[in-house]
């Protein structure tokens, strides 16, 4: 059986290195890969592709996306292809969907505010039954997943808030050494969500003690995001160290107008000295001033004292209410510092599921307290949590600006969409739009990078950061997964207000040599499992 053959003409190429500036010319693509970039490239029995003068570059990679769930669903890989993503990274944040045990009862129900509904009933006791599912997938991009440290003690404890016994630590030693053994290139927390922020951080050096010596990555949602960004950096450094692993920072910022600038760049510094003194240390951002969360995520780790189905039963009690209150009013030491008055001006409800609650879609926590009719925030906020069993989605607008645009600049920075794939009618619009946003805004509305940079970020640094081996650049020998546009042409429709509207503009994604995507449709499925 003969290889397809494609030939793209008259491109201008960028190869998503910084070393070799864009030029105007031809690849060739045989089977899976490329066999020939050149100035002009002839091959009588290729289909040909005329770029007419547009853009041409490798597929975007997305390594953080919690698709873990949506990936089963028939239309995933739409959203994805039409923002030229061709590769999608899973199990972040802690997150995983393996392994299960009974202890992980609930999972499905707390996380459908993040990853969407069960679609298909599935319970993964091990990751290698989960990446067998994978593979048994007809996949329209290229996945692979993490193993995500708050799966393991939710399997191996439940929200049981004590430290792990000696047994329960070589079993979640167990759980680790089991996803090396399935080739997983990496380990992530969500050291904010329960029940992870009940690991201390020698509990997580002791459980990823299996992975020294074995090139693997800690990708930590850390601890703490806004006053204490500093030293969650340096928890997040000494628990890499330690472990003899590289640290991949997840979605970096600082949170609240108290943080910005000042404290930002205090973080900025301490990763800086770590990666002066030989460590492999990079982070992502997300090109967008608004996180997207749940409302559960940020209750005070000093109000999380025992299991979160216990605490749910009686959360819109007048004394948990009172509590609540005191919690956010005066934090503890590892309770996250943001201005409560700013905090509920600026969070929005982006999801619920029950009807009653739809009309809170869209407004800000104080604007629906009031509507509510009450007094301030907090008896809204436990009533809502209470009356949808904790599942609420919350858009969060706390970023800066700036801080986001000093983060791109760093060489070691690359872009990530920290998708959610809850379903409501006002997503955040990272879900949508991060990779055509990223280019329009940051590179050619206000040149916050020259476009090869920005090109750089979403390609080479990526899948070098995934170690996903033949990938991230245009090169012969290396897998075809290849995008042709004009960057003016591509429509960053998606809002925080309209969020549900897919990008428009990509004229052509190749996904392992296969035409995937056309004329704003899907062609084929040709993606794998990388793990």
């Amino acid at each position: 059986m003969s290889l397809m053959r494609y030939l793209i003409q008259n491109g201008l190429i960028y190869d998503g290195t910084l070393e070799r500036p864009p030029f105007r010319g031809d690849i060739l693509v045989e089977g899976e890969r490329i066999t020939a970039i050149d100035s002009r490239i002839s091959c009588e029995d290729a289909q040909v592709f005329d770029a007419g003068g547009r853009m041409v570059t490798p597929g975007f990679i997305d390594f953080h996306r919690h698709a873990d769930l949506a990936v089963f669903s028939p239309e995933f890989g739409a959203l994805e292809l039409a923002q030229g993503i061709t590769t999608v990274g899973m199990g972040v944040c802690g997150f995983s969907f393996a392994p299960y045990t009974e202890k992980s009862d609930g999972l499905y129900s707390y996380t459908l505010s993040t990853h969407g509904p069960d679609c298909t009933g599935a319970r993964y006791t091990s990751m290698e039954d989960y990446l067998n599912a994978l593979r048994g997938l007809s996949l329209p991009v290229n996945v692979s997943t993490l193993q995500g440290l708050g799966a393991i003690r939710l399997a191996v404890k439940g929200y049981d808030p004590s430290p792990f016994t000696a047994q329960e630590l070589r079993l979640a030693q167990h759980y680790v050494e089991s996803a090396l053994a399935c080739g997983l290139r990496g380990f992530s927390t969500g050291l904010v969500y329960l029940p992870e922020l009940y690991n201390s951080q020698q509990e997580i050096i002791s459980m990823l003690a299996p992975c020294r010596g074995k090139g693997s990555l800690f990708m930590p949602h850390m601890r703490d995001e806004a006053s204490r960004l500093p030293q969650a950096v340096d928890e997040s450094i000494a628990i890499a160290r330690d472990s003899g692993m590289a640290l991949g920072i997840s979605h970096f910022k600082a949170l609240g107008p108290d943080n910005w600038h000042g404290t930002l760049e205090q973080a900025i510094a301490r990763i800086e000295q770590a990666r002066s003194l030989g460590m492999d240390v990079t982070v992502d951002f997300y090109p967008y001033h608004g996180t997207a969360t749940t409302l559960a995520s940020i209750l005070p780790a000093s109000f999380l004292t025992e299991d979160f189905s216990v605490l749910l039963s009686k959360i819109d009690s007048a004394q948990s209410i009172e509590r609540l209150r005191q919690c956010f009013l005066h934090p503890g030491p590892q309770d996250e510092r943001i201005d409560p008055a700013f905090r509920w001006s600026h969070a929005m409800i982006s999801g619920v599921s029950l009807p009653e609650n739809r009309c809170y879609l869209g407004k800000t926590i104080h604007e629906c307290a009031i509507s509510a009719g009450y007094e301030d925030e907090y008896p809204f906020i436990a009533r809502l949590l209470a009356s949808e069993n904790g599942s609420v989605s919350m858009v969060g607008l706390n970023i800066s600006p700036d801080d986001i645009a000093r983060i791109a600049r760093l060489p070691y920075s690359m872009l990530i969409s920290d998708s959610l794939y809850n379903i409501t009618d006002t997503p955040h619009p990272r879900l949508y739009a991060s990779f055509p946003h990223f280019l329009q805004q940051f590179a050619l509305e206000h040149s916050v990078l020259s476009m090869q940079e920005a090109i750089h970020k979403m390609t080479q640094l990526p899948a070098q950061r995934m170690q996903y081996t033949d990938r991230g650049v245009l090169r012969p020998g290396f897998f075809a997964d290849i995008l042709v546009f004009d960057p003016h042409q591509l429509g960053d429709h998606a809002t925080f207000t309209r969020g549900k509207q897919r990008s428009t503009g990509m004229d052509l994604v190749l996904v392992n040599g296969q035409p995937a995507w056309q004329k704003e449709s899907m062609l084929c499925r040709a993606g794998v499992c990388l793990n």
